[in-house]
C-alpha cells in the first residue's frame, strides 16, 4: 500500500505539472497573437511597397526594408519559441 507521503508528493507533482501546462498554454496564446500581429504588419508593409508608397526619394524603401527585417526576425524567434513549447508537450 502506498504511503501518504508518496501520494502527497505525487499529488504535488501532478498539480505543478498541470499549472505549468496552463502557463505554457497562456504563453503560447500570447505568442500566437503576437505572431499574427507581426505577420499582418509584414503583409501591410509589402502591400505598401508594391503600391509604390515610398515617395520619389526612396527613403521609405530603406526604412521599410529595415523594419521588414526586424519583423521577420521577431516572427522567426516566435515560431522557434512556439515549436519549442509544442515539443515539450
Amino acid at each position: 500500500m502506498a504511503t501518504p507521503t508518496f501520494l502527497e508528493d505525487l499529488e504535488t507533482r501532478v498539480r505543478d505539472a498541470a499549472e505549468r501546462l496552463r502557463s505554457l498554454r497562456d504563453e503560447n496564446d500570447t505568442l500566437r497573437a503576437e505572431n499574427e500581429k507581426l505577420t499582418a504588419k509584414v503583409d501591410e508593409l509589402e502591400e505598401r511597397l508594391e503600391a509604390g508608397g515610398d515617395g520619389e526619394d526612396g527613403a521609405g524603401t530603406a526604412a521599410w526594408v529595415e523594419e521588414r527585417e526586424e519583423i521577420r526576425e521577431r516572427v522567426e524567434a516566435l515560431v522557434e519559441h512556439l515549436e519549442t513549447l509544442l515539443d515539450e508537450d
